[in-house]
């Protein structure tokens, strides 16, 4: 006869329920979208109205209009931001574990997903299809990026979508400055350098996107 003990060992110092898990989750769809439609409404608008030949003839270098452009969807949309995250951590009650984490995500996501929204704009030249291709992405990266657990318990296949796309990385990233879980084994200095990454690349082809149309106007 062999007695066995059992004993349990905690890896996580807090329990989480499941709807603290899902909202952080909507907050990156939700910086996804507000980003996304700032930047993008903002840049197709300038198509829409004929504006954006007036800049194009104007001494200002392409970068410049850029950054400039997603400098105005930044300071615009990081209002809302604030609200959501006021209203996730008083209203909800979902509170983080490391503070500093949430603001420098949020802020990092909100760069990523406005330099998408103002490719978007500058590629398309029209605020329709933009908000159409902004919610036909958002959804289904909102069930393919770990919004409901971690992409580990999914197939293979939908594993290596989700890490196609910074969602999945902003969604691990904002789980562990609420919650301080470790959804993948890269670490966290790993996956901020791929969200830089992101929002380097989507920087320089909204500009080679604009200096293209530069030269077809």
């Amino acid at each position: 006869m062999v007695r066995i003990v059992p004993r349990e060992r905690d890896v996580y110092h807090q329990d989480t329920d499941y709807l603290p898990y899902l909202t952080v989750s909507i907050l990156v769809v939700g910086l996804l979208l507000g980003g996304t439609l700032q930047a993008g409404l903002g840049a197709a608008r300038e198509w829409e109205k004929d504006t954006m030949k007036e800049l194009l003839l104007s001494p200002a270098g392409r970068w410049t209009m850029v950054v400039g452009k997603m400098l105005g969807a930044f300071v615009v949309t990081l209002l809302s931001v604030l609200i959501v995250l006021a209203v996730l951590i008083f209203v909800i009650g979902v509170w983080p574990v490391h503070w500093g984490e949430v603001i420098g995500f949020s802020l990092l996501c909100l760069v990523i997903f406005i330099a998408w929204g103002t490719l978007l704009g500058t590629l398309l030249k029209s605020r329709q299809p933009v908000v159409a291709l902004a919610f036909g992405i958002a959804i289904p990266l909102f069930f393919l990026s770990g919004a409901f657990g971690p992409i580990s318990f999914n197939t293979v296949a939908i594993q290596v979508i989700a890490q196609s796309f910074p969602v999945y990385y902003a969604i691990v990233l904002q789980q562990h400055a609420f919650h301080n879980f470790d959804l993948n084994p890269y670490g966290l200095p790993v996956n901020v350098l791929i969200l830089c990454g992101y929002a380097a690349f989507l920087i320089l082809l909204a500009a080679i996107a604009l200096r293209r149309s530069t030269v077809a106007h």
